[in-house]
Parts: structure tokens; sequence; C-alpha cells
């Protein structure tokens, strides 16, 4: 009996071992990697059963995109803009430049509220901020009606670690350094006593100035005189960048949570370098040539914020009331010393000259939400916002032996904004439809201190539509599609008519610019499946009246402005895939392909053109509990048409490899050692401007190879972190601001 008894009992592991692994697509929501072994000793002898699945690193909701950064065994030592190129519809550059859905123009959230520290620089932040301190990242590429008024086309949502709220402490700890002598740390840590929970987040990284050195070579000809003009620059960029997060919360019973942060970051940079420039008539004949040595003390700047947040809930499930409030700001301050030597038959009068600068935004926000569920299936939400901006700049230009052209600028730009908005979702089986509305009124004052222009002002009224339906196909399949509008407003960088006059060029803002309307249409398939997960998504993409970039030529110097005038349409095609292809062999790749078309009917241009990314990684679990990885970058496939000028292109991949082990108990030490780049020493980058006043080409070179060594060691035994309301303020409307993602 007893012996029939085990005979049954192995029977019985076998087939649960066999269910489970035939369903392992069915737990997306447990995203884990196990080994199960069974076995029976007696005097039947069984072989051991082994059951391995994939950590799901894809999750497709009704109105987003998760991405689970903890399955992503890279993450542990890894920085934030590296997990995002692992991303799916979101694609990271050479230098760091993120686009979503083929996009620039998105917001960063933390934790579902904007973070004016992580929009105003990403690139920097990012690439500071440990990826061990995310659970996970969400892309709302087709935001509802509490977003789309104020909207970019996209919001990415990186939310923190989060757990069971246990009494304890814990936290990581995390070193970089790398064969340019640059520096990086950080450390995360959170604790509970009582109701009260507290967490903070703070890393420091150092650029030296190896690490960021370029070489650019420019050759233009002027269409209007035939003239040629030859531009060698050659600089060095030493720079660092710390951050800050503070998060608090405070349970006063079941119902009510009181949440509370503080947070922001500093940069600087110093820039040293020198330039070389020719002039060349159509006769090839010098007219003019001259040596450019320049100095930037300093360029950088802050960001600064603060938000409280109440949610009440009652008894009745998904009930809940938000109140919020926020206050940010923001301020850059920029120096600029520019000598001019070896001067041969120089077309201007100054020998030297210096620019000065600095910019201010100040934000309060105040914010309310209702969350109601009526009937069976179907939940109401609905809310009201209201915004005060303060921006302020104050810009000089002085010129030694030209005191005529010395100029002084001061610019205010105040901005009020009132919304309200209503979204409806049903849900019902395998269908989830979401639909809403939202009215916006906003008004502007924009004057001049120092009375060099006439005050203005402008009043706006937007009424912004949204839809989407989401089909569970199976537990294995759905589909969504999308219908959604946003504007962008243009922020005080792109507003400030501030001169700035340079040797070759002329810079300045425009005051009289008006939101963009940005109209999108959207589908996205997904497959999850225990071996292989995979996500497409057709998009497109059209704005009436983009905010863009202008470039005119006159007498040898291009002037840059900004304008209304442009159209803009995108379709395209993003991917990703998760391929489990052994038990010890994973490969992710993540790319798209688009087609942009831009036409400025003003000027009579028109551009366009295909392009695209592609990124892939392989994994391979090694013997000694190694861990092997091989990651190639393939940016700029094809021209990347960014205006109607133009368009640039980056056609050498990088290859990247890495080694890493991890230590002691729970694997709380992880080492690795990196080479980055190994194919190529620099990056090179082309620039063509096709049409136009001039025509030109650009090569950049950027230094890339190198060797890093990441030590990250994980300390304490709890779970414990910060709870988060549901909602709270969010404001994402601006482009050309201090608070841009672009």
């Amino acid at each position: 009996m007893e012996r029939r008894m085990k005979m049954l009992l192995a029977a019985c592991l076998m087939l649960a071992a066999s269910m489970a692994a035939q369903n392992g697509a069915g737990s997306v929501e447990e995203q884990q990697q196990d080994n199960v072994t069974l076995s029976v000793n007696d005097t039947i002898a069984l072989k051991d059963v082994e059951v391995v699945t994939m950590r799901q690193l894809v999750k497709t909701l009704d109105d987003r995109v998760n991405y689970n950064v903890q399955a992503d065994p890279e993450a542990r030592t890894s920085n934030l803009i590296d997990v995002l190129r692992r991303v799916p519809l979101v694609s990271v550059d050479g230098e760091d430049n993120i686009r979503v859905n083929g996009s620039g123009s998105f917001k960063i959230y933390k934790n579902g509220h904007p973070d004016p520290a992580l929009s105003s620089n990403p690139k920097e932040v990012l690439r500071a901020m440990p990826a061990s301190v995310v659970k996970r990242i969400e892309v709302i590429t087709e935001p509802g009606a509490r977003y789309d008024a104020e909207g970019a086309t996209a919001i990415l949502n990186i939310v923190t670690v989060e757990g069971a709220r246990i009494q304890g402490v814990n936290g990581t700890v995390t070193a970089t350094v790398n064969t340019f002598g640059s520096p990086n740390a950080s450390a995360y840590v959170a604790a509970r006593v009582g109701k009260f929970t507290l967490g903070a987040t703070g890393f420091y990284q150092k650029q030296m100035r190896r690490q960021f050195a370029t070489e650019d070579e420019t050759w233009r000809t002027y269409l209007d005189s035939g003239t040629t003009m030859y531009y060698l620059n050659r600089n060095k960029q030493p720079a660092w960048v710390y951050y800050l997060d503070l998060n608090a919360s405070y349970e006063l019973d079941s119902l009510n949570l009181i949440t509370a942060s503080f947070g922001g970051y500093r940069y600087g940079l110093k820039i040293y370098g020198n330039g070389h420039i020719e002039y060349h008539d159509a006769m090839g004949q010098l007219l003019t040539t001259y040596d450019n040595p320049y100095y930037i003390p300093y360029y950088g700047g802050m960001t600064w914020n603060g938000r409280a947040d109440w949610e009440h809930r009652t008894n009745r499930p998904d009930e809940v009331l938000t109140a919020s409030y926020m206050f940010s700001t923001t301020g850059q301050h920029e120096e600029q010393y520019d000598t001019l030597t070896n001067l041969v038959n120089p077309q201007f009068d100054y020998t030297s000259y210096s620019k000065w600068g600095k910019e201010r935004f100040v934000e309060h926000t105040w914010q309310l939400d209702y969350q109601l569920p009526l009937w069976n299936h179907h939940l109401l939400e609905v809310g009201g916002k209201y915004i005060l901006r303060l921006n302020s700049s104050h810009n000089t230009m002085q010129y030694d032996g030209a005191g005529e052209l010395d100029t002084e600028t001061r610019f205010k730009h105040d901005m009020h904004v009132g919304a309200a908005y209503v979204s409806w979702r049903y849900k019902v089986g395998d269908w989830t439809l979401r639909g809403g509305v939202r009215y916006e009124y906003s008004h502007f004052r924009a004057s001049y201190p120092n009375g060099d222009g006439e005050p203005f002002g402008r009043d706006l009224h937007d009424v912004v539509p949204s839809a989407s339906v989401h089909w569970q196909m199976n537990p294995s399949n759905s589909l969504r599609l999308s219908w959604s509008t946003s504007l962008n407003r243009p922020g005080i960088m792109y507003l400030n008519p501030a001169v700035k006059r340079y040797t070759t060029t002329v810079e300045y803002g425009n005051p009289h610019l008006s939101s963009a309307r940005n109209t999108m249409l959207g589908i996205t398939f997904q497959h999850v499946g225990n071996k292989l997960t995979f996500n497409i998504k057709p998009t497109v993409t059209i704005t009436n009246n983009l905010i863009g970039l202008c470039r005119s030529a006159r007498d040898g110097i291009v002037l840059y402005t900004y304008d209304n005038d442009s159209r803009y349409l995108m379709a395209g095609m993003s991917g990703f895939l998760q391929w489990m292809m052994t038990p010890k062999t994973t490969l992710v790749m993540n790319g798209e392909c688009c087609y942009k078309r831009y036409r400025n009917p003003a000027q009579d241009l028109t551009n366009s053109g295909w392009g695209g990314n592609l990124y892939a990684q392989l994994t391979q679990q090694l013997p000694w509990r190694l861990q092997a990885t091989a990651t190639c970058m393939w940016f700029g496939i094809g021209h990347d048409v960014s205006n109607v000028y133009g368009y640039s292109t980056m056609p050498d991949p990088t290859i990247m490899v890495g080694l890493s082990r991890s230590f002691l108990k729970d694997n709380r030490l992880t080492v690795r050692l990196a080479a980055n780049s190994i194919l190529h020493k620099c990056q090179v980058s082309k620039d063509y401007i096709t049409q136009g006043d001039y025509l030109s080409r650009s090569v950049g070179h950027v230094s890339q190879r190198n060797v890093s060594f990441t030590l990250s060691y994980r300390f304490g035994s709890s779970n414990t972190s910060v709870k988060k309301t549901d909602k709270t303020v969010e404001n994402d409307d601006l482009v050309g601001g201090l608070r841009s993602g672009n």
C-alpha cells in the first residue's frame, strides 16, 4: 500500500508540473522564473522533472504597457537609461535621446504624478538613476481624459519599488567606475515605524573631461551667394549631477492616507573648446578665417518640487476621492566667454564676446479627482485642476570692440490654466471600453520689464476627447485600439525673444507661438507565452500646427527661431520580443520603424523619409552562477527626419558585452564588469541639410569605448516601501520649457 501511495503521489506531482508548464502564460501577474525539481526515491526510480518558465517582462493593460524592471536580470547593476532601451515603444539613441512611440514629445512621471526633476533633464538624471529602485515602467501612449488636454503624446511613469508595508529597514547601495575615471554612486533606503513610512533615493554622477570629448566638422554652402563655410569644433565637457528624492506616507486609518514628497536635482558642466572657421567665395578664394577658443565656466540648473496628497476611500470598492497640491521651481544659468584669434579679413568689429543668462520657472497646482463605480462594470472618473505658472528670463550679450551690439533682455510669461474632465470605463468579460472628454481654459500674458516690447496676452479654449477599446482575446493574447488628442504649449525657451548673436548664427524665440494639437491612432497586439512574448503596435500621428524650428540665412549668418507653420505626419510600427531560446538563454529585442513627413506651406518646403532603430540583448547563464550579456544597439537605420530641412544618420551599430555574478545570502552582492562600444572607439553621427537657404553636412565624433566596474549591495530583510495615493497632480503640456521632456 505504501509503495502504491508513493507511486500515486509521484504521478500527481508530475501531472501538476506538466500543467504548470502548459499554463505558464496565464500567470502573468506572478512574473517569476522557477526551477522545480521533483523526485521520489524508493524501489521505483523516477527521473527528475524540471519545469523552467520565463519571467515575463511585459504586460499589456487596457490603457498602458508595463515593463517589469524587477524581472530584468540586468536591472540590479544598470542605470535607468539602459533599462529604457529594452522597454516596448521606447527608443534611446547613442546620445541618450529618448523617444516614445517615435516622438520626442513626452513627459516622465514618478509613481503616477509628474516629476519636474525627471522631465526637465531626463538624459542626465536617468543616466545616473539606479534601476534597482524601480519596480516597473509604464508606457502610456494614449493618455485618457485625465491627461489629454495637458498632454504630451505619451507618458513614461516610473513606479519605484514597493511591497508589503512591514516593520524594518531595507535598501540598496551601488557604485560604478569606468576607464574614463568617472564615478557614479547611488543609494536607496526605506523604513517604517508604526503607521509612518519613509523612503529616500539619492545618487551622484561625475563625468570626467575625457569621457565626453567631441569633434564636429561642418561644411555649409549658402545658395544666395555660393559662399562656403568650413567649421571645425573640438571640446571637452566635465559635468556632475546629483539627485535626491524623499517620500513619506501616513495611514490615518484603513480609509485615509496622507502622502508627501520632496525632491529634485542639480547639475552643472564646464566646456573647454576651440573652433576654427573658414569662408570661401563661389570660386574657392579665401574670404575670411579665424579661430574661436571658448570657455563655458558654468552651464547648469536645478529643479526642486514638493507634493502633498490626501486620499479618502469609502467602504464601497473603488470609490476614491483625492486632493493634491504641487509646488515646483526650475532654474537654468549659463555663462560663456568667446575669443577670436588669428583673424584674416574679419566681417565683424569685435575680438571677443560673452553671454550670460538666467531663466526661472515656478508652478503651483491644485487638483481634485473623484472615482465612483456605477452599477455593474461601470467606473466614472471626474476631476478638476488649476495651475498658476510664473516664468521669467534675463539674458545679456556683450561684445568687446562693438558696444553698440550689446543687448540685455528681460522677459516674463505668466499662465493660468483651468481644466475639468470626465472619463468613463465599462468592463465586461474580456472587453474594456474607455471614453472621456476634457475642457481646458488657459490665459497667458507676456511682458518686457525693461520696455523692449509691448505686453500681450491671449485666451484659449480647448475641448479634447479620447477613446479606447481593449479585448483580452484569451489569457495569452490581447488587442487594444485607441484614439486620442493632446496639446503642446510652448515653454519659455521657445517664447523668449532674447537675441543671442554669434559669429555665424543668431538665435531668438517667438513670443507669439500658440499651442499645437496632436491626433493619434494606435493598435497594440500582445502575445504572452511561457517561452515567447512579443508586442507589435502600428501608430499614426498627425499635427497640423507643429511648434517647429525655423531656419533662414542672410549675409552668411544663419537665423534660428520657432513657428507654428509646420504639418507633421508619422506612420510607424513598434515591436518588442522576449524569447527564452533555451532554459539558460534569453533574447530580448526592441525596435521601431516609421515614416515621417514634415511640410511647411509658409516656406514651401516638404521633407519625408523612413527610419528606425533596433536594440537586441542576448543573456546567457554560465557555470559558477555567472551571467553573460551581449548587446547590440543600432541607431538611425535609414533617415531620421526631424524637420523640413534635412535628416540625420548614425549607421554604425554599437556592441557591448558584460559579465556579472551575485554573492552572499539571497544574492545581496552583485558584481558586474562591462565593455562598451567594443567595435568603435567613437560614435559617429551625420547631419544633412538638403533644402532651405543653405545646404550643409556635419559629422560628429564622441568618445564611447570604455570598461566599467559596478558593485551593488542590498541590505535589510523587510519589503518596506512608501505607500502612494492612486491619483495626484500631473502637468505635462509644455514643450521648449525648462521642464520639457524633449
